[in-house]
């Protein structure tokens, strides 16, 4: 085993506005196997890490949902101390999880939100994510897939739109945000993308 492990991306349910003027933050990919601040009582497993460019520090957040950041200038081990205990509620989900390998041969499983392509397309069924293709206006490239895809009427008589029709999403499909997957696509420059790329003071 390395003395790193592969990082989760930082998905969460937070929108994706920011003040304007402040730079977007940056996923991590790696971290120490074992982390801790002086005032834990225990060595933690990261799970998900950011780096808040604009700010000038990093925090990441461990499998049990505790947190850490830089300005605590935390420790980090490839390898637990002996005899140091370690949080059991971070070492398996961890290890369930595939980020690491468990010593002993037991069988442990756990199932984190993971950047997994989703079987429907973001673009269906949003009145923003297409442009027309065919004159009669019958057909729309999706912006999210880039799939051509039958345009509907849809959404009854108080709340009507015209949109694509709900589709499997093609083999362009946008990337996953690591912070929002594809929840909250918008357009930017005619291309699908997250709104978190956007400063908006709201």
């Amino acid at each position: 085993m390395t003395g790193l492990v592969v990082l989760e991306p930082p998905l969460n349910h937070s929108g994706p506005w920011r003040p304007a003027g402040h730079a977007r933050p940056e996923p991590l990919l790696t971290a120490p196997r074992y982390m801790r601040t002086k005032g834990m009582s225990r060595w933690h497993r990261p799970r998900s890490g950011i780096r808040h460019v604009q700010q000038g520090y990093e925090s990441w957040t461990f499998w049990c949902g505790q947190r850490a950041n830089s300005r605590r200038n935390p420790l980090g081990a490839a390898e637990l101390p002996p005899g140091d205990p370690v949080c059991g509620t971070c070492e398996g989900r961890a290890v369930g999880a595939g980020q690491d390998e468990w010593p002993g041969g037991k069988v442990l499983l756990f199932e984190p939100h993971r950047l997994i392509t989703p079987k429907t397309c973001p673009g269906s069924r949003d009145e923003r994510m297409f442009e027309w293709v065919s004159h009669r206006g019958s057909v729309g490239r999706c912006l999210a897939c880039g799939e051509h895809v039958a345009v509907r009427s849809m959404g009854g008589p108080f709340n009507g739109k015209v949109a694509l029709t709900t589709h499997e999403p093609g083999g362009a499909l946008v990337g996953g945000c690591p912070f929002h997957a594809w929840r909250e696509l918008t357009v930017i420059d005619g291309h699908a993308a997250c709104a978190c790329l956007l400063e908006n003071a709201r």
